[in-house]
Parts: structure tokens; C-alpha cells; sequence
């Protein structure tokens, strides 16, 4: 009986250690990824050890540049190699076996690759950010599917193709920035895809359409939306009706320019944390509305140069 007892204390000792510590396909998963980074200065792939880890699987690789370990449950949780200098091809589909990564920053290196619609499968991810890099290709309709995500930023890059669809089912997001890329799609659409964001930046892409849009189109991010930008693209209609900018309480920034909006303005109504509207560069004409250029609406920053307003 006294063996039996040893023999289930020694075994629900092992079941304890092996729930608390990284697993060999973390870490296996961690060094395929690496294969395809290079140190942009010393021409070497970054130090991540291959074997000290890997003899004790129970061990978080703190100690490797950038990675992040659960302290409760060992698990890997954060890469985070933003502007560290680096370079490479990566191959997104190694990261499948980190399947508690909550944290994938690479901002500001020199990457290439293509975004592979296996890493939707990763929905504990929370944080993406691989902007400021060459990354191409379009964007995978998986990326729907990481249901916890609450910061995407794919910006400057060279991502191509239509807006994915789905997006109405990342109701955790917060921030959209896709800023600086070859992407299109009708503006109209994607504001029913959005859900509880509060800060959105498509500029300087191909997104075409207009911004008078159904009440039911806006309901969604109308209470959350404060930074909207979407200038330089191709937008070609209406500015928002009164009814629908009125909608939004808490606004503070408001960036259309470079387009090619059409019509007159609303009356604004109430917008007490509107601080910046810039609407330069489109073929809007009429009368300014006056409580654009009253007290009522706090704005800082004011630009309506080189439209066709009268008064």
C-alpha cells in the first residue's frame, strides 16, 4: 500500500512539473522560426540557443532575446523583436505549435514573407503588430479567427488585396492600423465588419466608397470610435449625414483627406471631443457649418484648405 501511495505522489508530482513547463514543441517551434531571422549587422541568426533549453523541457528561454514565459504556467507567450535590426524571410506556419502566444511584435525590421492563413489558429493571440517591415501578399480571411485579438497593426508594409472579411468577429479588437499598404475595399462594408474600436488608420491605401451610411451600418463603433483616419485613399462619395456624425460622442480625431468626398457638411450637433478635423483635398462645397467655428466643439486643428466652400 505505502509503494501504491509513493508511486501516486511521485506521479501527480511529474503531472504538476509537466503543467507548469515549456514543451519540447514550444520550443522546437521557437527554433524553426528562427531559421529565418538574421541579425541585419552581424549577418548571424540571433541568439537563440538550440541545446540549454532544450535539455531540460521544463525551462522557459527567458534568457533568449525577446521571448516571454507564463510564470504560473511556463507556456511562451510574447515574441517580441521590434526593431532589433533583423532581416528574413519568415515562415509564420512554425509558430503553430505556440498555442498560448498572446504577444507576436516584430515592428520595424527588415522582414519579408507572406502572412499564411495558419497563424488564425493561434486564438490565444491577443497582440499583433508586424508593422514597418516587407511583408506581402494578402491578408489571410483566417486572421478572423483570432478571437481574442485586441491590437492589429499590419502598417507599412506591402500587403495587397481586399479587406478580409470577418472581422465582425473580432469583438475584442480595439486598434486597427493598416495603414500604408495596397489595400481595398468599400468603406461602407468595412464599417459594418468593425466592432467596439476605438482607433482605426486605413490611410494611404486603395479603400473606395462614401461615409453616408445607414444608422445600422455605424452602431457597432459609434460609442467607441475616438481616431478614425482614412485619407489618402480613394473614397468617392457622401460625408457622413447628420444623424450618423451626431452618433459619435466620443470622436477626437478625424482624418479624411486626399480624397475625393463629395457634398455639403452637416450640421455637427454636439461633439465635445472632436479635437482635430482635417478634410483638405476633397470637392466638398457649401457653407462651413458654424459650430465648427464656435466654441461648442473644442477642436485644436481645423483644415478645410482646397475644397469649394462658399460664405
Amino acid at each position: 500500500m505505502s509503494h501504491f501511495l509513493t508511486f501516486c505522489f511521485l506521479s501527480l508530482l511529474l503531472l504538476l512539473h509537466g503543467a507548469n513547463a515549456v514543451t519540447e514543441t514550444e520550443l522546437r517551434s521557437l527554433l524553426e522560426f528562427r531559421k529565418g531571422i538574421r541579425d541585419e549587422t552581424s549577418h548571424q541568426r540571433i541568439s537563440w540557443s538550440d541545446t540549454s533549453s532544450l535539455t531540460d523541457p521544463s525551462t522557459c528561454p527567458n534568457d533568449w532575446p525577446g521571448i516571454s514565459c507564463d510564470p504560473e504556467t511556463g507556456s511562451i507567450i510574447a515574441i517580441n523583436l521590434d526593431r532589433r535590426g533583423l532581416s528574413g524571410e519568415l515562415k509564420f506556419s512554425t509558430l503553430s505549435g505556440l498555442t498560448r502566444l498572446r504577444n507576436l511584435s516584430l515592428s520595424g525590421n527588415s522582414f519579408s514573407g507572406r502572412v499564411v492563413p495558419s497563424l488564425g489558429g493561434i486564438s490565444s493571440l491577443q497582440h499583433l503588430d508586424l508593422s514597418d517591415n516587407g511583408f506581402y501578399g494578402p491578408i489571410p480571411g483566417r486572421i478572423s479567427e483570432l478571437w481574442s485579438l485586441n491590437h492589429l497593426n499590419l502598417s507599412s508594409n506591402k500587403f495587397e488585396g481586399g479587406f478580409p472579411s470577418g472581422f465582425r468577429n473580432l469583438q475584442q479588437l480595439r486598434s486597427l492600423d493598416l495603414h500604408k499598404n495596397e489595400i481595398w475595399g468599400d468603406v461602407g462594408e468595412i464599417f459594418t465588419e468593425l466592432k467596439n474600436v476605438e482607433f482605426v488608420d486605413l490611410s494611404c491605401n486603395r479603400f473606395n466608397g462614401g461615409l453616408s451610411l445607414p444608422m445600422e451600418n455605424i452602431s457597432s463603433i459609434s460609442n467607441t470610435l475616438r481616431h478614425l483616419n482614412l485619407s489618402h485613399n480613394a473614397l468617392n462619395g457622401k460625408f457622413f449625414s447628420e444623424e450618423s456624425i451626431g452618433s459619435f460622442k466620443n470622436l477626437e480625431i478625424v482624418d479624411l483627406e486626399n480624397n475625393q468626398i463629395n457634398g455639403e457638411l452637416p450640421h455637427f450637433g454636439s461633439q465635445p471631443s472632436l479635437r482635430i478635423l482635417k478634410l483638405a483635398r476633397n470637392e466638398l462645397f457649401g457653407l462651413v457649418p458654424q459650430e465648427l467655428l464656435q466654441s461648442s466643439i473644442p477642436l485644436l486643428e481645423l483644415d478645410l484648405s482646397r475644397n469649394g466652400f462658399t460664405g
